[in-house]
């Protein structure tokens, strides 16, 4: 349909949710590891961790296989799956059913031997999922150290590289307990670059950052407040047996790890459903979600409004995938997620922007997994349309209250649990006619 001078922009609204579940129906973990099952040989054993648990252990029933397996997922995905010992943990704070679920993990991976063969089915969501600290490290000292995490504004790569310092199965150290059964993993992508080491922590991949980088983030970070974080590095350092596996180690050699999707597929999902929708779109190019929340809905602003400038008329978007991250304040009263504040910051600066920013838009902010932080809200949907007092999104902003005013204004988009977990997406229509 080509957009029109009557055309409302409520159905821009309509457009960007219409992408946004194309997206999530292009990443189904359940068809893609069903798929992906094809070239494998049958497991004597199966692991599944993460928030699409569920979805991936249907997709190896799918295919045939009925090894009886180990699924730990989060309580809005739990469900049960024929064969798989089905336990539901706590994200994104651990807590002790999480705890309960690594034991019976770590145990059935020290029962393996070489004839044996485990298949992982990783998503994101399991480093909460599956808390195991380290020897000497409590799980109340586990929580605390994830809530200041949540809260640092570190991005998941730096916070997953803490993380692997503290666990007894992150850092490849699962591999490690395994050996030397054989390991096929295969993982859904929530993190930018796809890099494994960070999904779910890589409990099957070397994890290549050095010690001394990850003392400097502590301190950067202030996490040495916490005062069992330093004694507990220096006796990683003073024992290489504590430590994480290290690329190159031949633990890894007989572990066999596959992408089966990413962002970058939703993104391709909702690029071409907004193209079916509004096929005189222009998409200007897409920067990645990273950072934190409101300074990358400045420069989404800031782009959209260099595109006016130009003086090219008509409709355009952006559909951008990543992650970016909220720096909560010391005793903030507020409720959100770095989506529904990514919104929020994007319409506030939009309408200070004025005649600089065209007439109409719509933008769309939204966790894959559904969950956007503490909240049962995905993300949020606000358009041009939505009027609201910029003092008071101002206020909200400052205390990191997306939630509520969001909701004040209708503005909240809620899915509920979808079962996969490959990141977050933008999508943002506008229009000057």
């Amino acid at each position: 349909m080509e957009v029109t001078k009557d055309l409302h922009v409520a159905q821009f609204s309509e457009w960007v949710q219409i992408a946004f579940e194309a997206a999530l129906r292009a990443g189904n973990p359940s068809l893609i590891t069903e798929l992906a099952c094809a070239a494998l040989t049958q497991p004597t054993a199966i692991v599944a961790v993460g928030k699409a648990a569920c979805a991936m252990a249907e997709g190896v029933r799918s295919a045939g296989f009925k090894t009886p397996g180990l699924l730990i997922t989060t309580d809005e995905n739990h469900r049960y799956i024929e064969g798989f010992n089905c336990l539901a943990s706590s994200h994104p704070v651990p807590d002790i059913r999480g705890l309960r679920a690594a034991d019976l993990v770590g145990s059935l991976a020290a029962g393996l031997d070489v004839n044996d063969h485990l298949l992982l089915l990783i998503s994101g969501g399991g480093s909460a999922l599956l808390p195991a600290p380290a020897a000497g490290i409590s799980l109340a000292q586990k929580i605390l150290l994830n809530d200041a995490l949540l809260a640092s504004g570190l991005d998941i790569h730096d916070m997953n590289a803490i993380r692997r310092l503290f666990s007894r199965l992150k850092g490849g150290r699962l591999a490690r307990i395994a050996a030397p059964a054989k390991i096929t993993q295969f993982l859904l992508s929530d993190v930018p670059g796809d890099r494994l080491e960070s999904i779910a922590s890589g409990v099957a991949v070397a994890d290549p950052v050095p010690l001394t980088y990850i003392e400097d983030l502590v301190r950067r970070s202030q996490l040495d407040k916490l005062d069992f974080v330093l004694p507990h590095m220096m006796v990683v350092a003073n024992d290489k047996s504590l430590a994480p596996v290290r690329p190159g180690d031949p633990i890894l050699e007989r572990v066999f790890s596959q992408v089966l999707a990413s962002n970058a597929q939703c993104r391709d999902a909702a690029s071409a459903s907004l193209a079916k929708s509004v096929p005189s779109m222009q998409h200007l190019a897409a920067p990645e979600l990273f950072g934190e929340a409101q300074k990358m809905a400045v420069q989404l602003v800031a782009q959209i409004c260099r595109h006016k400038a130009s003086g090219v008329s008509g409709t355009f978007g952006i559909v951008a995938g990543g992650e970016t991250v909220v720096t909560m304040n010391i005793g903030s009263p507020g409720l959100g997620g770095r989506s529904q504040e990514l919104a929020l910051a994007f319409a506030y600066h939009m309408q200070l922007a004025g005649d600089a920013a065209p007439p109409h838009w719509t933008i769309l902010a939204g966790g894959t997994d559904g969950r956007d932080g503490p909240t049962d809200a995905a993300g949020g949907v606000i358009s041009s349309a939505n009027k609201f007092n910029v003092d008071a999104a101002a206020v909200a902003l400052d205390h990191h209250d997306s939630y509520n005013f969001l909701s004040s204004i209708n503005g909240l988009l809620k899915t509920g649990a979808t079962g996969t977990n490959l990141a977050d997406l933008v999508l943002i229509i506008c229009t000057d006619i």
